[in-house]
């Protein structure tokens, strides 16, 4: 199952006891600040939670799935997050409650 953004902005604020509104308007800042700060090449850091940066992704062959025929996949950048402990202690926890 996945939860998608307006969800996760209920979650928030079912969670926050706060308007539903003020979560997503939460939820959108956070993403903007995110955005901002991979393009400009910086690394995030939240404690308890985990990491985020941009990784460079080297050229590769790759397949059409469709075709199974061969194709060069370029060298792109992408977003890497890493959980921390924490998040990761947290939800094994979680799980075995």
């Amino acid at each position: 199952m996945s939860v998608n953004k307006k969800e996760f902005a209920d979650r928030m604020a079912e969670k926050g006891g706060i308007k539903k509104k003020d979560a997503m308007k939460g939820l959108n800042l956070f993403i903007e600040t995110l955005m901002d700060c991979m393009g400009e090449n910086e690394k995030v850091k939240l404690l308890n939670f985990g990491s985020f940066q941009m990784k460079i992704v080297k050229e590769r062959i790759g397949r059409n799935p469709q075709t199974g025929q061969e194709c060069i996949i370029p060298e792109h950048e992408k977003i890497k997050f890493v959980a921390s402990e924490g998040l990761a202690d947290r939800i094994k926890e979680r799980r075995h409650e």
